[in-house]
């Protein structure tokens, strides 16, 4: 990766952010860059070592560990010599030395975060050297730094030193860089295609394109909001305008991804996640065309809107990580990895738009009860029959054709692995759902409910399997962190749906009541 995206990515390891603001960040960092951070550990020697720069939010950790809870940053030798971070390391350790398979604790995996941080930290400061010269007779990068290096980059290691020299004696820095610049080109030149993955990545970090999608997309949810008060048309039109702005900003995104690591974007969660997103923009583009009086812009909007805010909490250094051998496929990603996430992307749409469906004619209805009751094709819920028989076409493809490529790599088709089991029960669900439909057992309220319970179990297909269960052939998916708050989202989807269901049932009660009142003959029970 470039040096700017090292350095931004030690940053946060170390402080948790890739930049502070003055009179808020740690020691060292406190309004500076992520560069100057880097060579302040680089060239400033062991005092960074006694320094105030590890980051740990976490209250109820830093009791458990002993740290003062008031404190927010630690110095690197503060966190290697503590008793208690070390304890919970070599629980760890034991563990896994008796069952190579037990999982670490929550408390273990920060405690092994922070410990890694630490070392990293130590690391640079005793001189480790950098990968920063390409080699024309080695695949990986030659390595130097200011007391060492790879044969053959002695000019490098020369050029180093003076920049050092230079960045704390005050002097001319621009020059010494230049000098380093010169001395890394003498001794390897990237190829063309490595020189525009660089290139186009430096532009990616410095665009923001994840940060200008979240904005617009925010942007225009709030202005389709406002519309309803006042200005309707006006608004109505700025907002699509802010869609269209966000989606180009995402498509950005996903499409200089590709380009710098030349794979599909889907191999790991913050690539599916944003992928996900940009399906469910897509769609509701299209759809929107085609029915100007929907709400599947608004929807898509919102479930792409929540995948940027999503894919911007997962940690920076689960961003970049190398794929595994059995992922270095693209064809195989392409055809099965895209075509599932594509599916989770359509069903967050459906999800949303039953949302509105139930929000709006069930806890808020604006109409008379009876012909909340009697009406069996909202448009909103037609919306959401579509989604699901779009996203379910895709699922069961993408589920079929990740058999196939089972068979290629696994030498088998179907194992009942935890997450070809629970892509199978994902399936099965939204199938009941579309019967249940078809033959008249759902009706407006059911299948908008089970939409909303069918998402709930995508989600689990797609976090639980990976995040919480984290066993099976699919450990290249796996990864650590915001169960709690999946799992507080989902009890509140719960809680949604049974107010929704109380609701629903007073408006049939209702709906009963009058019809007696008017002597007519109280109408058959209907389906929910």
């Amino acid at each position: 990766m470039p040096l700017d995206a090292y350095a931004r990515r030690l940053a946060v390891q170390l402080t948790g952010r890739e930049h502070w603001s003055a009179g808020r960040g740690p020691q060292a960092f406190d309004g500076r860059s992520h560069m100057e951070l880097l060579c302040d550990l680089l060239f400033e020697g062991q005092d960074m070592m006694q320094k105030q720069l590890i980051g740990i939010e976490n209250r109820p950790f830093k009791k458990l560990v002993g740290l003062d809870e008031q404190r927010k940053f630690f110095t690197p030798a503060e966190i290697a010599m503590n008793k208690g971070i070390n304890e919970l390391l070599m629980a760890q350790d034991n563990a896994r030395k008796a069952d190579p398979q037990a999982k670490p604790s929550a408390d273990q995996r920060r405690a092994s975060d922070i410990f890694q941080a630490a070392n990293q930290a130590a690391a640079l400061v005793a001189g480790e050297q950098l990968a920063i010269i390409p080699s024309d007779q080695h695949k990986a990068f030659l390595k130097a730094g200011v007391n060492a290096g790879d044969p053959g980059t002695e000019a490098v290691r020369t050029a180093l030193a003076a920049l050092g020299q230079a960045y704390t004696g005050n002097g001319d820095m621009a020059s010494a860089v230049r000098n380093l610049r010169s001395a890394i080109d003498a001794a390897g030149k990237l190829d063309a295609r490595t020189a525009r993955a660089v290139n186009l990545e430096l532009f990616h970090d410095r665009h923001h394109p994840w940060l200008n999608t979240a904005i617009l997309y925010g942007l225009s949810i709030t202005l389709f909001g406002v519309s309803r008060l006042v200005l309707r048309k006006p608004l109505v039109l700025l907002a699509i305008v802010a869609a269209v702005a966000g989606a180009a900003e995402h498509a950005l995104g996903i499409g200089l991804r590709v380009i710098i690591l030349d794979r599909a974007p889907v191999s790991n969660t913050f690539e599916a996640l944003l992928w996900m997103g940009l399906v469910a923009m897509a769609i509701g583009l299209v759809a929107q065309l085609i029915n100007r009086t929907g709400y599947y812009l608004f929807a898509a909007l919102c479930a792409s809107f929540l995948s940027v805010l999503f894919a911007n909490i997962v940690p920076l250094e689960d961003r970049t990580n190398s794929i595994p051998a059995v992922l270095r496929s693209n064809y195989w990603l392409t055809v099965h990895v895209l075509t599932v996430v594509a599916s989770y992307g359509i069903f967050a749409v459906g999800s949303v738009l039953s949302h509105v469906y139930l929000t709006r004619q069930i806890l808020f209805p604006g109409r008379r009860a009876e012909e909340i009751v009697a009406r069996r094709s909202n448009p909103l819920v037609v919306q959401t029959y579509r989604c699901i028989q779009i996203g379910l076409l895709l699922l069961t493809a993408g589920t079929i054709l990740g058999g196939v490529w089972a068979a290629d790599s696994w030498g088998r088709f179907w194992g009942w692995d935890p997450k070809e089991t629970w892509a199978l029960i994902s399936i099965v669900v939204y199938f009941a759902v579309l019967h249940a439909r078809y033959v008249r057992w759902l009706q407006d309220f059911g299948l908008a409910a089970c939409s909303v319970m069918g998402f709930v179990v995508i989600v689990w297909t797609f976090y639980g399997v990976n995040y919480v269960m984290a066993t099976g052939l699919h450990s290249y998916g796996f990864g650590s962190g915001g169960e709690a708050y999946v799992g507080m989202w989902a009890l509140a989807e719960i809680a949604f749906l049974i107010a929704c269901r109380i609701r629903y049932g007073a408006i049939k009660r209702d709906d009963r009541a009058s019809i007696s009142d008017s002597g007519s003959n109280p109408a058959a029970p209907t389906a929910a």
